[in-house]
């Protein structure tokens, strides 16, 4: 089926504000396997409506606020993102650490919020970022709560690599998840981080949403990583009742 230039216009877009940064013509060219002159026909109609910005100095393209606007409004009209916005607070309070708030999207744990301790560590999601489920601790527990949590992790073991992504491994943790209630994941080992993690269920019975606290392994000794346990489930009892899943 040909492209619409609807089409063409929202991936070219996508490319650029997913970027993380300015971008080259011909890097988005080569992305999406568009031809230069197509990409650029695309740019400048998306430049006209206030989309995207051209630096004069480098021809670099970036997006602008108006991206923004829109994700903001989208997001902040979801239900779980009005109800969780105290909670989150709560729990970042109570346990000194940062807190995310991340639902699933298809085969992705999209990113709502996060609340950065005031003792930060490096990290490699922000709000907005998209990364396949069974790769993160709070998408393997909010899997917990879906029909055929298999299924997804057979898809993104597909497209990532079994050497990537140990399915036996992603399948353990979801059924932990489930039967405990939460799941504590290590990170690299580099990074030292620890993430604790608990779905929030909806009234349909599925994760509305997901619940990390994110933490240096060296402040978690035994006692601590309770205390956090402990604050998570709450959070997770708090918001589930405010959206009527428990």
């Amino acid at each position: 089926m040909t492209e619409t230039i609807l089409g063409r216009g929202l991936r070219v877009l996508e490319a650029v504000a997913s970027a993380g940064g300015p971008v080259r013509l011909s890097q988005i060219a080569s992305q999406l396997g568009m031809q230069k002159s197509s990409v650029h026909r695309v740019l400048r109609s998306l430049i006209d409506a206030g989309f995207l910005m051209q630096d004069p100095a480098t021809d670099l393209y970036s997006a602008t606020l108006k991206v923004w606007e829109l994700g903001s409004a989208v997001v902040g009209s979801l239900p779980i993102k009005r109800a969780a916005t105290t909670v989150l607070l709560e729990l970042q309070r109570r346990t000194g650490e940062t807190v995310s708030l991340s639902v699933l999207d298809g085969d992705d744990v999209l990113y709502l919020d996060k609340i950065i301790s005031p003792r930060p560590m490096g990290f490699t999601t922000r709000v907005g970022s998209r990364v396949p489920a069974p790769m993160t601790v709070g998408g393997r527990a909010m899997l917990a709560y879906e029909d055929d949590p298999d299924a997804v992790v057979a898809r993104v073991a597909r497209r990532l690599g079994k050497e990537i992504l140990d399915p036996a491994r992603a399948m353990a943790d979801i059924r932990r998840a489930r039967q405990d209630g939460y799941l504590k994941g290590i990170g690299r080992a580099e990074r030292g981080v620890v993430g604790i993690a608990a779905a929030v269920p909806g009234p349909d019975g599925r994760a509305a949403a997901g619940l990390t606290v994110s933490a240096p392994a060296k402040r978690l000794d035994d006692k601590r990583e309770q205390e956090v346990i402990d604050a998570l489930v709450m959070a997770v009892s708090v918001l589930a009742e405010a959206l009527g899943g428990r």
